[in-house]
């Protein structure tokens, strides 16, 4: 196994399941966005905030925006404002084509702050 891939299940068995007030900003981020990818694999939009209900809609864009940047922030913000018109179809489409993915790009910027993340 690889030094990233070890890293990347560290990551997710020690960080991804600690309570999220003892995190830090940079782990928050990264577990906000982990939790979401999951969700949005496992069921879309509509997926993640039956698992999420008390998710903040602006702390999530936020951390979206500093892992992965605007494109997937601003996709996210569309499906929590008009992603019901249509069933989050387009959002979840369009979130399923991003490539790089979510998750791409948290597995870097885990690895680019690994210092801060396994403090």
């Amino acid at each position: 196994m690889t030094e990233k891939a070890l890293l990347w299940n560290r990551f997710i068995e020690e960080i991804c399941n600690q309570d999220m007030e003892n995190l830090s900003e940079i782990q928050r981020n990264a577990v906000l966005c982990f939790w979401y990818d999951a969700e949005m694999n496992n069921g879309g939009y509509c997926g993640y905030m039956d698992c999420y209900p008390d998710t903040d809609p602006k702390e999530l864009e936020k951390a979206i925006l500093s892992v992965a940047g605007k494109e997937l922030a601003d996709n996210y913000h569309k499906a929590v404002t008009e992603g019901e018109n249509d069933s989050w179809n387009e959002t979840d489409t369009a979130y399923y084509d991003f490539s790089p993915s979510l998750c791409d790009y948290l597995q870097e910027y885990v690895e680019k702050n690994k210092a801060a993340i396994f403090d």
